[in-house]
C-alpha cells in the first residue's frame, strides 16, 4: 500500500507539472493570468489536504496537499520569476495573500447568519472552516515570505555554484520547504493536534518533492527548451522588490 501510495504522489506531481509548465510555456499566447489562476485555485485544495488527508508512504506519514501541491506551488512561483521577473512573480504572491484574509474576514460575517437546515444530516461545520481559515492565512503568509527567499536565494548562489538552473532550483526547493516544512507544521500541531511524526515524515517527502520536480525541470530543459533562456543574473535589488 506505501509503495503503492508512492506512486500516485508521483502521478499527481507528473500531472501539476505538466499543466503548469505548459501554462507558462504558452503565457505569451493566452496570457499570464492563466497560469495564476491555476496556481491559485489550488490554495483551497492543499490546505484541506494538508489539514485532514494522510497517507502512508514507506518513510513516513505524509499529506498530498503539502508535498505535491504547495512544493509544487512554491516551485513554479520561482520557475515564473526566471521567466519574467520579480514584478511578475510577486502577483499572484500579493493575490493569494489578499484573497485569504477576504475569505477570513466574509467568514467572520459570515458566521452571524441564521442557517436554515434543507437537507437533513447537512449542516454548516462553522468550527472546521475556522480552522482552515487560520491554516490558510498561515499558510499564505509563509508562502510570501517562502516566495521571497527562494527567489533571493536564487540569485544569491548564482555566485556560488555557477549558472546552473537545474542546480539552483534544487538547492533553493530544499532549503526553502525545510523551513516552510517547520513553519507550517508549529501551526498545524497547534490547530489540530498534528503528532511531531508528521513533521519528519512531511520534511523527508518534501525534499523528495524537490528532487522529483527538478528532474522534471531537467527533462523539460532537454526535451522541449533551451537552459540558455533560463540564466538569469538579477542584481538583489531587482528582487528585493517582490
Amino acid at each position: 500500500m506505501a509503495i503503492y501510495n508512492a506512486f500516485l504522489m508521483f502521478a499527481q506531481a507528473a500531472v501539476y507539472f505538466a499543466v503548469m509548465m505548459s501554462l507558462l510555456r504558452v503565457r505569451g499566447t493566452i496570457g499570464i493570468g492563466v497560469f495564476m489562476c491555476a496556481l491559485g485555485v489550488m490554495h483551497f485544495l492543499e490546505t484541506y489536504l494538508a489539514s485532514v488527508f494522510y497517507i502512508q508512504l514507506p518513510f513516513g506519514i505524509v499529506s498530498p496537499g503539502s508535498t505535491v501541491l504547495f512544493s509544487g506551488k512554491l516551485l513554479m512561483i520561482l520557475l515564473l520569476y526566471i521567466r519574467e521577473d520579480a514584478l511578475v512573480a510577486r502577483q499572484p504572491i500579493y493575490g493569494l495573500l489578499i484573497g485569504n484574509f477576504l475569505i477570513v474576514a466574509l467568514v467572520m460575517i459570515l458566521r452571524n447568519h441564521d442557517t436554515v437546515v434543507v437537507t437533513d444530516g447537512r449542516i454548516p461545520d462553522i468550527a472546521f472552516v475556522d480552522e482552515m481559515g487560520l491554516l490558510m492565512v498561515w499558510g499564505t503568509i509563509l508562502l510570501f515570505i517562502d516566495s521571497i527567499a527562494i527567489i533571493v536565494l536564487y540569485e544569491r548562489i548564482g555566485v556560488w555554484v555557477g549558472r546552473n538552473p537545474a542546480l539552483r532550483f534544487l538547492i533553493c526547493g530544499a532549503a526553502v520547504l525545510t523551513f516552510d516544512q517547520a513553519g507550517f507544521f508549529l501551526a498545524l500541531h497547534y490547530v489540530s493536534g498534528a503528532p511531531w511524526h508528521v513533521f519528519f515524515g512531511g520534511w523527508v517527502a518534501k525534499m523528495i518533492a524537490t528532487v522529483v520536480y527538478t528532474g522534471f525541470f531537467v527533462a523539460y530543459l532537454k526535451f522541449f527548451n533551451d537552459e540558455r533562456g533560463w540564466l538569469t543574473n538579477r542584481p538583489l535589488k531587482d528582487v528585493s522588490r517582490c
